[in-house]
């Protein structure tokens, strides 16, 4: 079924080229009367704003933009957007050819797009940015904020326009929002569905709507949207959460070495994590449009979302505190990876029975929530010949946990043995089965102070923007339109750390912060205050696990009881940290000039771009130094006694200035033939963190290693002497790639079509996370250790070593090409498929730091190869869709201890949605996600696929709801 209304601006000279080639389009797809412009600057050329209703309608409405763009894009329409249950755009993309979306709780979060990381996307609304801020400030969208009901439609540009804000090397997308004048008057949507999860087992609701209002003489209109969801979303983790090559093993048996058996590295330390998250989404929009008269027009957007984050994190952890013979008795090691699969350990292995603190019981209790708001306000006019568009508008954010603290138990006697296995790309591990039976009656369990704190981090994110667009239409030979404009932005992000303490009833807060301030010695965890685990243990293992968790036990603390036991014994004091903060401000000032040509059968455009960026970063940078640990009575040290630490604010500064050139050439064959050539630079800048992000440098004493190094978590690395350290690295350079694109498509039948493109980006500037050795210059300072015979210590000077500094690089010389092929066909009996596969290649590249070459690494976040399929059936009534989606393997960061890469291994997921239309205006709808229950597999290298680092699922979940048009 399709139904259309339409709102004309007629102006004969700005009109489609009436050519048979369109006429023969616009026939063929019999949805439209003519689709719909590539941007909101376009809206100067004969338009009708349609409102597409059924799969076959939205599709070929998609299919005609693809057609008539000049440039290579990509299109959704409200259809795809609203009718199926899409709870953001992120689901809704999926379908469009190279895109392939990243899911948290089941729900769509990022977008790649051809093979490419996420972070290389660009997304904006209405032509802008808008901030999210979820605690660490990032460039990405959030499209968990964006209710899918207040879009109207959506393109991909996978090649560059000289007039499209720069920012995306694997693509940009472009939101448009619901406008009223382009509606009925009192129209909208309802929709109220229920939906569950496998792995919450909980029915919740989601409530969306819009409502449009317009005068009679539809030249005043407003619309309003609201949504509102309840969800408890979860994930289940089994991964490494340390590895290096620190620990290198040989087989064993019987706790004897296995003559001329395989050796092979271990993990540090491994966790298995069950995440429960209760979302609170809401969101709103007010829309208004005023044409004063048939030339000029005014209009406001304003978008409000809130998104609530509570959360509790089970966690077991298994660090390599007990590797040595005293606990082993077995160990397996895959000698093809050089990788410790298995190790099996036993309290009474040497003789005697010793207490194993392993597996450690973690978790976490968090309260989160973050807003988004943004005001954008705009004018357009149109002359005789030009039409011109000013946009001005403010975006703002802020977020992350109002509280957030950490507790754990060791084990102690409460288990007498346990072990792990990572063979068959699966993690699984055992305990002793009677340890919660002891833990509920008081053996084992003792707290582990240490690990009992709180530590988050909030942000804010904000940015002011103006632009002003010029469409002037010529008669320049092949020259139809010129267009220029320029923008200003002036964007600013700060990060800080805050602590959450639970003090007792009767602190004096007033006298302590008059003193020099509350810290952690003052908190609850410090003074006795943790409760003990027989009062807040579970009795019985966590349930509901899936296969990602391959465990004979999980137990657990109650963290809610643990938070009540806070609440009734101590009073909550929160510190915002003074150090541990950086902030980045950027502004961006930019030109362009483009020119649309037509030239009989060919058509495009040729344009430049230029940018400058002045970006101001400031942190605070740690200097740690850890003098002594222990007395000389071997008597462990207050914490002010074991270290001193000092924090310098730092600010840098550092402009860069950009020219783009973009060039896109159609040429439509004939009626059902159309070849692309496209070629354009195009920029990214690097994350926030990457810039901003604070370095911490921490040195360690001869004589406090000596005094660590008998401790079972003894480390050679961060305990040996000398320096160590981590940090960003405010030298990156923005990324920058040469782009090209050619395709061939061929249009046949009503709303069918199927094409190929080639496609190359040369990359250079990619940013990759890797931990090297370096060197770095501070000043001397001398101590004394008062507890070790006035012993004098000397640090700092010049080109001083610091081990495993933990950083990113830019890499250089990246290549990635590929193939992109599509193919759309309807079938006369109400059936019709949709397909689309990417092919990518990327090489090996350099990586550099300070101009140093320090490894090669692949583009980071790419993938081999994304396959996308759609088959569907519908009539009058009723329609269903089945939709697959798999991305090949994909590269993450780099390891400079193993000298590799993280890969990702293929992931693969179907999605099935159906749709009965109770009546004209009455739909009710149900869908599965991820009805293949798939979970992600992570290891290390791609030599081989044995390494195990990490498997997660998300769940699988169900939706059933009824949608009322009006």
């Amino acid at each position: 079924m399709a139904t259309w209304n339409t709102t004309k601006n007629t102006s004969p000279s700005r009109g489609f080229a009436k050519s048979l080639l369109c006429l023969s389009v616009l026939t063929a797809i019999g949805a439209t009367a003519q689709a719909q412009e590539s941007s909101e600057q376009q809206q100067a050329q004969e338009t009708e704003v349609i409102e597409i209703r059924g799969i076959r309608a939205s599709a070929s409405e998609n299919l005609a933009v693809k057609r008539l763009s000049n440039a290579v894009v990509d299109a959704i329409t409200a259809e795809d957007i609203g009718k199926f249950p899409d709870k953001n755009v992120a689901d809704s993309l999926q379908r469009v050819p190279g895109v392939v979306i990243q899911r948290d709780g089941g729900e769509g979060a990022t977008v790649s797009i051809r093979g490419l990381s996420s972070d290389l996307t660009f997304t904006q609304l209405n032509g802008n940015f808008i901030a999210s801020s979820p605690g660490e400030p990032s460039r990405s969208f959030s499209y968990a904020l964006l209710p899918s009901t207040m879009i109207e439609r959506v393109e991909v540009f996978k090649s560059s326009e000289a007039r499209l804000d720069e920012g995306g090397i694997g693509g940009t997308v472009l939101m448009h929002s619901r406008k009223p004048l382009s509606m009925d008057k009192n129209s909208g949507v309802l929709n109220v569905e229920y939906t569950n999860s496998d792995i919450t087992d909980k029915y919740e609701p989601q409530f969306s709507g819009i409502y449009s209002w317009k005068n009679d003489d539809e030249n005043f209109g407003m619309l309003f949207g609201y949504t509102r969801q309840d969800r408890t979303n979860g994930s289940q983790s089994a991964r490494v959460n340390i590895i290096n090559k620190n620990f290198l093993y040989q087989e064993r048996q019987d706790n004897q070495l296995v003559e001329g058996g395989a050796k092979g590295y271990a993990p540090q330390s491994m966790v298995q994590e069950i995440w429960e998250e209760n979302r609170e989404r809401e969101g709103y929009q007010f829309t208004a449009q005023w044409r004063v008269t048939d030339s000029l027009e005014f209009g406001m957007n304003y978008f409000k979302f809130t998104l609530g984050q509570n959360a509790i994190l089970n966690q077991l952890e298994y660090p390599e505190w007990n590797n040595n013979d005293n606990f082993w008795t077995d160990i397996r090691v895959d000698a093809e990876a050089e990788y410790v699969t298995g190790i099996d350990y036993s309290v009474g292995t040497s003789g005697g029975q010793r207490l194993s603190a392993i597996p450690r019981i973690n978790g976490e209790y968090i309260v989160e929530e973050s807003t988004s708001d943004t005001f954008d306000f705009f004018a357009s006019y149109e002359g005789d010949n030009y039409k011109a568009r000013l946009t001005f508008g403010k975006t703002e954010a802020e977020g992350g946990p109002s509280e957030k603290y950490r507790a754990a138990y060791y084990a102690n006697e409460a288990s007498l043995f346990y072990g792990y296995d990572l063979s068959g790309h699966r993690m699984t591990t055992y305990m002793d089965p009677n340890m919660i039976n002891n833990l509920v009656a008081g053996i084992g369990g003792e707290a582990d102070v240490g690990a009992t704190d709180s530590s988050f981090v909030t942000g804010t994110q904000e940015e002011k923007y103006a632009s002003l667009d010029v469409d002037y239409f010529v008669d320049w030979g092949i020259v139809d339109t010129l267009r220029f404009g320029a923008k200003y932005r002036n964007g600013k992000i700060h990060r800080d750390t805050r602590n959450t303490f639970y003090l007792a009833p009767d602190f004096d807060i007033a006298a302590a912060e008059a003193d020099g301030g509350i810290n952690l010695d003052d908190d609850y965890s410090r003074n006795g205050g943790i409760p003990d685990i027989t009062k807040v243990v579970k009795s019985e293992s966590l349930g509901n696990l899936s296969d990602v968790i391959n465990t004979n036990l999980f137990p657990a603390v109650d963290w809610h009881k643990y938070q009540q036991h806070l609440v009734d014994n101590f009073v909550k004091y929160t510190r915002i940290e003074p150090n541990y903060v950086y902030g980045v401000e950027e502004e961006i000032t930019a030109a362009y000039m483009q020119a649309d040509y037509r030239y009989k059968s060919l058509r495009g455009n040729l344009g430049l771009r230029f940018v400058r960026t002045t970006t101001t970063s400031g942190s605070s940078d740690k200097i740690r130094y850890r003098l002594d640990w222990k007395d000389a009575n071997g008597d462990m040290l207050p914490e002010d006694d074991q270290r001193v630490e000092e924090f310098v604010y730092i600010e840098k500064e550092n402009t860069q200035n950009k020219i783009l050139p973009s060039f896109n050439l159609v040429w439509d064959i004939d009626d059902n033939w159309v070849w692309r050539v496209a070629a354009a630079k195009v920029m990214a800048r690097p994350g926030y963190d990457e810039i901003g992000q604070f370095q911490t440098l921490t040195y360690t004493s001869n004589e406090y290693s000596a005094d660590r190094s008998a401790a079972d978590d003894f480390d050679t690395i961060r305990d040996s002497e000398g320096w160590t350290g981590s940090g960003g690295n405010s030298n990156l350079k923005p990324l920058e790639s040469t782009q090209f694109d050619t395709s061939l498509e061929y249009y046949y039948g009503e709303g069918s079509g199927f094409g190929i493109a080639f496609f190359k980006k040369d990359v250079d500037n990619f940013v990759v996370p890797l931990i090297i050795d370096t060197t770095r210059s501070l000043p001397e300072v001398q101590f004394t250790l008062p507890h070790a015979g006035d012993k004098v210590v000397n640090a700092g000077g010049d080109n001083l070593l610091i081990r495993d500094f933990s950083t990113v690089a830019n890499g250089t010389n990246a290549s990635s090409k590929g193939t992109e092929v599509f193919w759309q066909h309807f079938f006369d009996n109400g059936f019709g498929l949709y397909a689309n596969y990417t092919r990518n290649n990327t090489n090996q590249a350099n990586v550099e730091l300070d101009g140093q070459k320090v490894g090669e690494s692949p583009l980071i976040g790419s993938s081999k190869y994304q396959w996308n399929f759609s088959a569907f059936y519908e009539d009058d009534l009723f329609s269903v869709r089945a939709s697959y989606n798999k991305r090949g393997p994909s590269v993450g960061g780099y390891s400079a201890s193993w000298e590799t890469n993280f890969y990702t291994a293929a992931y693969d997921q179907v999605d099935v949605n159906a749709s009965y239309n109770l009546t004209d205006n009455l739909v009710l709808s149900a869908s599965v996600i991820n009805l293949t229950k798939s979970d992600t597999y992570r290891h290390l290298g791609n030599d081989t696929d044995n390494r195990f680092i990490q498997n997660a699922y998300s769940g699988r979940r169900f939706y059933m709801g009824a949608t009322y048009r009006f």
